[in-house]
């Protein structure tokens, strides 16, 4: 049990990664600057500006890099200028941007990591980065048990001074 005038909570989030056969041989961003080596060919999944980030870095590198994106354009929720003058700029420094894609499991292969995407196509990669979203780290804080409010995904409901729903506490 802990007390205080004021409490402030920050506690992170981890990556998601989807629910498909193979998972497991992915990374997330919490790892691809840890890797040992520049990648020759990656596979960034999403099109989120975590992913957009990562796509640009390795391609600066001299990766072959593709994104796959569920949607029409990077940076969803952005403004549409916006987005699509970043996917513009992706496909001008050589990445390749898979519009409407969705992979569907990932296994080993000889050559490293062969991914099957909802069409049926085969892509082959060394690297599958999965930036498809994070997720909070708010569950077993007995926050029910004092009245701060969560919303669904559990991310803590804030005021725009970060203030939760119980006064003295900020997230």
């Amino acid at each position: 049990r802990h007390t205080a005038k004021t409490i402030l909570i920050a506690t992170g989030s981890r990556p998601v990664r989807p629910e498909i056969p193979g998972a497991d041989l992915g990374i997330s961003s919490d790892e691809a600057l840890d890797l040992p080596y520049v990648p020759k060919r990656v596979l960034v999944v999403g099109g989120g500006y975590i992913a957009v980030e990562f796509a640009g870095i390795w391609r600066a590198v001299g990766a072959d890099v593709t994104m796959a994106i569920r949607g029409d354009n990077v940076l969803r929720g952005f403004d549409v200028d916006v987005r699509e003058c970043v996917t513009e700029g992706l496909t001008k420094r050589g990445v390749h941007v898979l519009r409407e894609t969705v992979v569907r499991s990932i296994e080993k292969c000889e050559g490293g990591l062969s991914v099957r995407l909802a069409g049926g196509e085969m892509l082959e990669t060394d690297v599958v980065l999965f930036a498809t979203g994070r997720t909070p780290n708010s569950e077993n804080l007995g926050l029910e048990n004092v009245g701060v409010r969560v919303d669904k995904l559990g991310a803590i409901e804030v005021n725009s001074s970060s203030q939760t729903s119980v006064p003295n506490i900020y997230a």
